[in-house]
């Protein structure tokens, strides 16, 4: 996901095989821990924000001509990346990756706003994943069927939406 030629090699090979997407999701993520801003090293900063930030947009420039017309791309994120929601202390590297991330899927939509394409970013809650931790209280058997059919039911929708996995509006 970090590496800007393995993408364009899947891109080429993708290609190669006359693949047609419908749907391109792109998911990426990582944590390194609980920690205040000012105890975060710049080299875990760096590793967070190219991980959960720079890489999903790589993504979707490198493959986003994959994608039919009338198709959808779609990267999930987190309502930790609502700025308006960032009520708890905690995770601020983590909650600042996905900020920047739902930021620069606003200027993707915006760079990109005349190609046909569906634009969402997606929140699939609190899973029971190596991110989210085994005390977590949703299962991706549990929330990823709800995601997929969120993903299925804004086929054709303008604009860029930030939506949970009932289909309900995140706040920014």
């Amino acid at each position: 996901m970090t590496s800007s030629e393995e993408l364009a090699a899947l891109r080429e090979r993708l290609e190669g095989e006359g693949c047609r997407l419908d749907l391109l999701f792109v998911n990426a993520a990582i944590d390194r821990g609980n920690q205040p801003i000012h105890e975060v090293s710049t080299d875990m900063f760096t590793e967070v924000m190219i991980t959960n930030t720079l890489s999903p947009l790589r993504a979707l420039e490198a493959l986003r001509g994959l994608v039919v017309p009338g198709g959808t791309v779609a990267v999930m994120s987190s309502d930790q990346g609502s700025i308006s929601r960032n009520t708890e202390d905690g995770y601020e590297l983590y909650k600042a990756s996905n900020a920047a991330l739902n930021q620069l899927m606003r200027s993707y939509t915006t760079r990109h706003a005349d190609d046909g394409h569906t634009k969402l970013l997606i929140d699939p809650g609190h899973n029971q994943t190596q991110l989210g931790g085994p005390d977590a209280p949703l299962t991706p058997q549990g929330s990823i069927p709800a995601v997929v059919d969120v993903l299925e039911a804004q086929t054709g929708a303008p604009g860029l939406q930030f939506l949970d996995r009932h289909g309900e509006t995140v706040p920014w």
